[in-house]
Protein backbone atom coordinates (compact mmCIF):
# COMPACT_ATOMS: atom_id res chain seq x y z
CA UNK A 1 0.00 0.00 0.00
CA UNK A 2 1.43 3.33 -1.05
CA UNK A 3 1.15 5.97 1.68
CA UNK A 4 1.76 9.69 1.12
CA UNK A 5 3.75 11.03 4.06
CA UNK A 6 2.51 14.46 5.12
CA UNK A 7 4.15 15.36 8.44
CA UNK A 8 2.88 18.97 8.24
CA UNK A 9 -0.09 20.84 6.82
CA UNK A 10 2.21 22.55 4.34
CA UNK A 11 3.49 19.19 3.07
CA UNK A 12 -0.12 18.22 2.33
CA UNK A 13 -0.42 21.27 0.06
CA UNK A 14 2.86 20.38 -1.62
CA UNK A 15 1.84 16.78 -2.27
CA UNK A 16 -1.80 17.41 -3.14
CA UNK A 17 -1.22 17.05 -6.89
CA UNK A 18 0.38 13.63 -6.45
CA UNK A 19 -2.40 12.53 -4.10
CA UNK A 20 -5.09 13.66 -6.54
CA UNK A 21 -3.31 11.85 -9.39
CA UNK A 22 -3.25 8.68 -7.29
CA UNK A 23 -7.02 8.95 -6.70
CA UNK A 24 -7.56 9.41 -10.44
CA UNK A 25 -5.35 6.44 -11.31
CA UNK A 26 -6.37 3.95 -8.60
CA UNK A 27 -9.65 5.25 -7.17
CA UNK A 28 -8.18 5.99 -3.75
CA UNK A 29 -5.13 7.33 -1.91
CA UNK A 30 -3.83 6.95 1.64
CA UNK A 31 -2.26 9.88 3.50
CA UNK A 32 -0.26 9.66 6.72
CA UNK A 33 -1.15 12.97 8.30
CA UNK A 34 0.67 14.95 10.99
CA UNK A 35 -1.89 14.02 13.68
CA UNK A 36 -5.28 12.38 14.15
CA UNK A 37 -7.30 15.46 15.09
CA UNK A 38 -10.64 16.44 13.49
CA UNK A 39 -9.17 19.68 12.11
CA UNK A 40 -6.61 17.65 10.16
CA UNK A 41 -9.38 15.70 8.45
CA UNK A 42 -11.05 19.02 7.59
CA UNK A 43 -7.78 20.32 6.09
CA UNK A 44 -7.55 17.31 3.77
CA UNK A 45 -11.20 17.51 2.77
CA UNK A 46 -11.02 21.22 1.94
CA UNK A 47 -8.52 20.48 -0.81
CA UNK A 48 -10.85 18.03 -2.55
CA UNK A 49 -14.22 19.76 -2.49
CA UNK A 50 -17.27 20.91 -0.55
CA UNK A 51 -18.58 18.90 2.37
CA UNK A 52 -21.90 17.14 1.96
CA UNK A 53 -23.40 16.56 5.36
CA UNK A 54 -25.14 13.47 6.74
CA UNK A 55 -27.94 12.77 9.20
CA UNK A 56 -25.35 11.41 11.69
CA UNK A 57 -22.87 14.26 11.16
CA UNK A 58 -21.96 17.23 13.32
CA UNK A 59 -22.25 20.84 12.16
CA UNK A 60 -19.04 20.46 10.10
CA UNK A 61 -20.20 17.29 8.30
CA UNK A 62 -17.95 14.95 10.32
CA UNK A 63 -19.41 11.58 11.27
CA UNK A 64 -17.97 9.57 14.14
CA UNK A 65 -16.48 12.12 16.53
CA UNK A 66 -18.97 11.38 19.32
CA UNK A 67 -22.69 10.84 19.61
CA UNK A 68 -23.05 14.10 21.53
CA UNK A 69 -22.04 16.24 18.55
CA UNK A 70 -24.63 14.89 16.10
CA UNK A 71 -26.95 17.65 14.88
CA UNK A 72 -29.90 15.54 13.72
CA UNK A 73 -30.85 12.69 16.02
CA UNK A 74 -33.91 11.41 14.11
CA UNK A 75 -31.88 8.49 12.77
CA UNK A 76 -31.57 6.99 16.26
CA UNK A 77 -35.19 5.80 16.06
CA UNK A 78 -34.12 3.54 13.18
CA UNK A 79 -30.64 2.42 14.22
CA UNK A 80 -30.97 -0.93 12.39
CA UNK A 81 -30.94 0.99 9.09
CA UNK A 82 -27.38 2.23 9.72
CA UNK A 83 -24.90 -0.63 9.29
CA UNK A 84 -21.83 1.49 9.96
CA UNK A 85 -22.52 1.79 13.68
CA UNK A 86 -22.05 -1.90 14.55
CA UNK A 87 -19.02 -4.21 14.51
CA UNK A 88 -20.33 -6.74 11.98
CA UNK A 89 -19.07 -7.19 8.42
CA UNK A 90 -20.20 -4.36 6.15
CA UNK A 91 -20.46 -5.51 2.53
CA UNK A 92 -18.70 -3.33 -0.06
CA UNK A 93 -21.03 -0.57 -1.24
CA UNK A 94 -21.15 3.02 -2.39
CA UNK A 95 -22.09 5.63 0.19
CA UNK A 96 -25.36 7.51 -0.28
CA UNK A 97 -26.78 5.04 -2.82
CA UNK A 98 -30.26 5.93 -1.53
CA UNK A 99 -29.94 9.69 -2.20
CA UNK A 100 -31.83 11.35 -5.04
CA UNK A 101 -33.64 14.61 -4.34
CA UNK A 102 -33.57 18.41 -4.41
CA UNK A 103 -31.98 21.03 -2.17
CA UNK A 104 -32.74 24.74 -2.44
CA UNK A 105 -30.16 27.39 -3.32
CA UNK A 106 -31.91 30.80 -3.38
CA UNK A 107 -34.17 30.63 -6.45
CA UNK A 108 -32.48 27.48 -7.78
CA UNK A 109 -32.71 23.83 -6.87
CA UNK A 110 -29.79 21.42 -7.02
CA UNK A 111 -30.41 17.78 -7.79
CA UNK A 112 -28.93 15.95 -4.84
CA UNK A 113 -26.76 12.94 -5.69
CA UNK A 114 -24.61 10.56 -3.66
CA UNK A 115 -21.29 12.11 -2.59
CA UNK A 116 -18.47 12.00 -5.15
CA UNK A 117 -15.90 11.08 -2.48
CA UNK A 118 -15.66 9.93 1.08
CA UNK A 119 -12.70 10.63 3.32
CA UNK A 120 -12.00 8.35 6.30
CA UNK A 121 -9.63 9.13 9.16
CA UNK A 122 -8.41 6.51 11.63
CA UNK A 123 -7.88 7.75 15.16
CA UNK A 124 -7.90 4.33 16.81
CA UNK A 125 -7.65 0.83 15.31
CA UNK A 126 -9.70 -2.14 16.47
CA UNK A 127 -8.18 -4.71 18.79
CA UNK A 128 -8.78 -7.33 16.08
CA UNK A 129 -10.18 -7.24 12.54
CA UNK A 130 -11.85 -4.23 10.97
CA UNK A 131 -9.77 -4.07 7.77
CA UNK A 132 -11.24 -1.89 5.03
CA UNK A 133 -12.32 -3.68 1.85
CA UNK A 134 -11.91 -1.84 -1.46
CA UNK A 135 -13.06 -2.89 -4.94
CA UNK A 136 -12.03 -0.94 -8.04
CA UNK A 137 -15.12 -1.19 -10.22
CA UNK A 138 -13.29 0.36 -13.18
CA UNK A 139 -11.79 -3.12 -13.69
CA UNK A 140 -15.16 -4.80 -13.22
CA UNK A 141 -16.82 -2.43 -15.71
CA UNK A 142 -14.17 -3.16 -18.34
CA UNK A 143 -14.46 -6.91 -17.76
CA UNK A 144 -18.24 -6.78 -18.10
CA UNK A 145 -17.92 -4.80 -21.34
CA UNK A 146 -15.75 -7.59 -22.75
CA UNK A 147 -17.32 -10.71 -21.25
CA UNK A 148 -20.99 -9.90 -20.66
CA UNK A 149 -22.12 -6.73 -22.45
CA UNK A 150 -25.78 -7.69 -22.02
CA UNK A 151 -25.48 -7.62 -18.24
CA UNK A 152 -23.66 -4.29 -18.50
CA UNK A 153 -26.51 -2.93 -20.64
CA UNK A 154 -29.10 -4.07 -18.09
CA UNK A 155 -27.19 -2.63 -15.14
CA UNK A 156 -26.78 0.68 -17.01
CA UNK A 157 -30.53 1.00 -17.64
CA UNK A 158 -32.47 3.34 -15.36
CA UNK A 159 -35.14 1.47 -13.46
CA UNK A 160 -33.07 -1.63 -12.87
CA UNK A 161 -32.74 -0.90 -9.14
CA UNK A 162 -34.20 1.27 -6.40
CA UNK A 163 -32.46 1.93 -3.07
CA UNK A 164 -34.44 2.83 0.03
CA UNK A 165 -33.06 3.45 3.51
CA UNK A 166 -34.82 5.13 6.43
CA UNK A 167 -36.61 8.18 4.92
CA UNK A 168 -34.54 8.28 1.71
CA UNK A 169 -35.33 6.61 -1.61
CA UNK A 170 -33.52 6.69 -4.95
CA UNK A 171 -36.26 5.47 -7.27
CA UNK A 172 -35.68 3.80 -10.64
CA UNK A 173 -31.91 4.21 -10.75
CA UNK A 174 -29.12 2.25 -12.44
CA UNK A 175 -26.01 0.62 -11.04
CA UNK A 176 -23.98 2.46 -13.70
CA UNK A 177 -25.33 5.97 -14.40
CA UNK A 178 -23.75 8.26 -16.97
CA UNK A 179 -23.02 11.78 -15.70
CA UNK A 180 -23.06 14.98 -17.72
CA UNK A 181 -19.31 14.86 -18.30
CA UNK A 182 -19.53 11.35 -19.78
CA UNK A 183 -18.09 9.48 -16.80
CA UNK A 184 -20.07 6.76 -15.04
CA UNK A 185 -21.35 7.04 -11.47
CA UNK A 186 -21.50 3.76 -9.58
CA UNK A 187 -24.51 3.30 -7.27
CA UNK A 188 -24.58 -0.07 -5.50
CA UNK A 189 -25.57 -1.81 -2.29
CA UNK A 190 -26.21 -5.51 -1.84
CA UNK A 191 -28.46 -5.55 1.20
CA UNK A 192 -32.06 -4.99 2.21
CA UNK A 193 -31.98 -1.40 0.92
CA UNK A 194 -31.91 -2.66 -2.69
CA UNK A 195 -35.08 -3.39 -4.70
CA UNK A 196 -34.31 -4.94 -8.07
CA UNK A 197 -36.55 -5.09 -11.15
CA UNK A 198 -37.39 -8.62 -12.26
CA UNK A 199 -35.75 -8.07 -15.65
CA UNK A 200 -32.50 -7.00 -13.92
CA UNK A 201 -32.38 -9.58 -11.14
CA UNK A 202 -30.01 -12.03 -12.85
CA UNK A 203 -27.53 -9.32 -13.81
CA UNK A 204 -27.63 -7.68 -10.36
CA UNK A 205 -27.02 -10.90 -8.42
CA UNK A 206 -24.37 -12.02 -10.91
CA UNK A 207 -22.50 -8.74 -10.40
CA UNK A 208 -22.29 -9.43 -6.68
CA UNK A 209 -21.53 -13.14 -6.87
CA UNK A 210 -19.05 -13.15 -9.74
CA UNK A 211 -17.26 -9.87 -9.06
CA UNK A 212 -17.88 -8.11 -5.77
CA UNK A 213 -17.77 -11.28 -3.66
CA UNK A 214 -14.72 -12.52 -5.57
CA UNK A 215 -11.47 -12.07 -3.58
CA UNK A 216 -9.68 -11.49 -6.90
CA UNK A 217 -11.18 -8.00 -7.11
CA UNK A 218 -10.75 -7.07 -3.43
CA UNK A 219 -8.04 -5.05 -1.74
CA UNK A 220 -7.72 -5.21 2.04
CA UNK A 221 -6.02 -2.51 4.07
CA UNK A 222 -5.92 -1.55 7.71
CA UNK A 223 -5.50 2.11 8.49
CA UNK A 224 -3.12 3.11 11.27
CA UNK A 225 -3.71 6.00 13.64
CA UNK A 226 -3.46 9.30 11.81
CA UNK A 227 -3.92 7.78 8.35
CA UNK A 228 -6.58 9.19 6.04
CA UNK A 229 -7.98 7.47 2.97
CA UNK A 230 -9.60 9.44 0.14
CA UNK A 231 -11.99 7.28 -1.91
CA UNK A 232 -13.69 7.98 -5.25
CA UNK A 233 -17.26 7.00 -4.34
CA UNK A 234 -18.37 6.94 -7.99
CA UNK A 235 -15.76 4.33 -8.88
CA UNK A 236 -14.94 2.31 -5.78
CA UNK A 237 -16.88 0.04 -3.48
CA UNK A 238 -15.75 0.14 0.12
CA UNK A 239 -16.69 -2.10 3.02
CA UNK A 240 -15.32 -3.42 6.26
CA UNK A 241 -14.49 -6.76 7.81
CA UNK A 242 -16.04 -7.55 11.18
CA UNK A 243 -14.00 -6.49 14.18
CA UNK A 244 -13.76 -6.76 17.94
CA UNK A 245 -12.79 -4.07 20.40
CA UNK A 246 -10.57 -4.42 23.43
CA UNK A 247 -11.00 -2.84 26.82
CA UNK A 248 -12.31 0.66 27.32
CA UNK A 249 -10.22 3.06 25.26
CA UNK A 250 -9.36 0.39 22.67
CA UNK A 251 -12.43 0.71 20.44
CA UNK A 252 -12.17 1.04 16.64
CA UNK A 253 -12.76 4.70 15.87
CA UNK A 254 -12.92 6.31 12.45
CA UNK A 255 -14.18 9.69 11.32
CA UNK A 256 -15.82 10.20 7.93
CA UNK A 257 -16.63 13.14 5.70
CA UNK A 258 -18.60 13.16 2.44
CA UNK A 259 -17.63 15.45 -0.43
CA UNK A 260 -20.32 16.61 -2.86
CA UNK A 261 -20.27 16.24 -6.62
CA UNK A 262 -19.03 19.48 -8.21
CA UNK A 263 -21.49 19.71 -11.11
CA UNK A 264 -24.90 18.93 -9.68
CA UNK A 265 -27.76 19.54 -12.15
CA UNK A 266 -29.60 22.83 -11.53
CA UNK A 267 -33.38 23.21 -11.78
CA UNK A 268 -35.78 26.16 -11.40
CA UNK A 269 -39.35 26.04 -10.20
CA UNK A 270 -41.82 27.21 -12.87
CA UNK A 271 -43.94 28.93 -10.21
CA UNK A 272 -41.21 31.46 -9.51
CA UNK A 273 -42.07 33.63 -6.52
CA UNK A 274 -45.32 31.70 -6.04
CA UNK A 275 -43.39 28.61 -5.07
CA UNK A 276 -43.27 27.59 -1.42
CA UNK A 277 -41.16 25.03 0.40
CA UNK A 278 -42.38 21.47 0.17
CA UNK A 279 -42.37 19.00 3.01
CA UNK A 280 -41.01 16.39 0.60
CA UNK A 281 -37.79 18.41 0.31
CA UNK A 282 -37.25 18.79 4.06
CA UNK A 283 -35.88 15.27 4.42
CA UNK A 284 -32.91 16.23 2.23
CA UNK A 285 -31.79 19.00 4.61
CA UNK A 286 -29.70 16.46 6.55
CA UNK A 287 -27.68 15.81 3.35
CA UNK A 288 -27.15 19.42 2.31
CA UNK A 289 -23.88 20.85 0.96
CA UNK A 290 -21.96 23.15 3.28
CA UNK A 291 -20.35 26.41 2.14
CA UNK A 292 -16.61 26.21 1.61
CA UNK A 293 -14.45 28.31 3.94
CA UNK A 294 -11.94 29.30 1.25
CA UNK A 295 -12.71 28.39 -2.36
CA UNK A 296 -9.18 29.39 -3.41
CA UNK A 297 -7.78 26.36 -1.55
CA UNK A 298 -10.11 23.90 -3.28
CA UNK A 299 -8.65 22.09 -6.29
CA UNK A 300 -10.82 19.01 -6.81
CA UNK A 301 -9.76 16.27 -9.22
CA UNK A 302 -10.80 16.94 -12.80
CA UNK A 303 -12.94 13.79 -12.94
CA UNK A 304 -14.33 11.11 -10.70
CA UNK A 305 -16.16 7.92 -11.54
CA UNK A 306 -15.70 5.14 -14.06
CA UNK A 307 -14.22 6.02 -17.46
CA UNK A 308 -15.80 4.62 -20.59
CA UNK A 309 -13.60 3.20 -23.32
CA UNK A 310 -12.84 5.71 -26.05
Amino acid sequence: MMVFQCPTRYSLFERYGDIADQVAACGYAVVQAWDAEPDTLKDVCERFGRVQTHIRADANGLVGISTETVVNRDWEKYRSEYSGINSEEFLPHTDGSYLHGLIRRDDQYLQLLPPKMLVLQCWQSAAAGGASVLIDVQQVYEDLARENPEHLRVLSTKGCVTYCRDDQIALDRAVFEELQDGTIMLRFRYDSTAYVAAWASEAFHSLQQNYFANPKFRTLLTLAKGQIIVIDNYRMLHGRESFSNGDAGQERKLRRVWLAYDRLPVLRNVGGEQHRDRRALKRFDAYDILPHADLSTMTPPTAVGIRQAA
